[in-house]
């Protein structure tokens, strides 16, 4: 390679380095308001379980009827973890609480299979 085509390159790499330069991000403030509306946003996602990346227990799944009766009778309990009646074909399946680690799942599992000795915890 000749010396000018070798001056000719690095002047335009620097040209477009230059350029690049000039398209640099912004550093303007970012509005407080909507910083906050997304925190308050993603805290009441977490809350409702929508990210779907939690531990929960399964206490059963089987027949409808005899599901709605598990149910009751785990409400009936007064334990702090709230279930759901889910319905994935063909079973309805009683689940119960939202465990962010596995820790607090096992935790819950221990209380829980004192009455309900089939339960297991899912994965999420």
């Amino acid at each position: 390679m000749t010396r000018m085509n070798l001056r000719n390159i690095l002047l335009v790499l620097g040209l477009i380095s230059i350029g690049l330069q000039s398209f640099a991000q912004d550093t303007g403030r970012v509005d407080e308001q909507k910083i906050n509306a997304l925190v308050s946003t993603k805290i009441a996602m977490e809350k409702s379980g929508d990210f779907k990346d939690r531990f929960t227990i399964q206490l059963y799944y089987g027949d409808r009827e005899k599901a709605i009766a598990t149910k009751s009778s785990y409400d009936a309990l007064g334990l702090p973890w709230r279930s759901e009646l889910k319905w994935e074909s063909p079973y309805h399946k009683i689940w119960v609480g939202q465990y962010r680690t596995r820790l607090e799942a096992d935790r819950a599992l221990l209380q829980i299979k004192e009455t309900y000795k089939d339960a297991f915890i899912l994965k999420p």
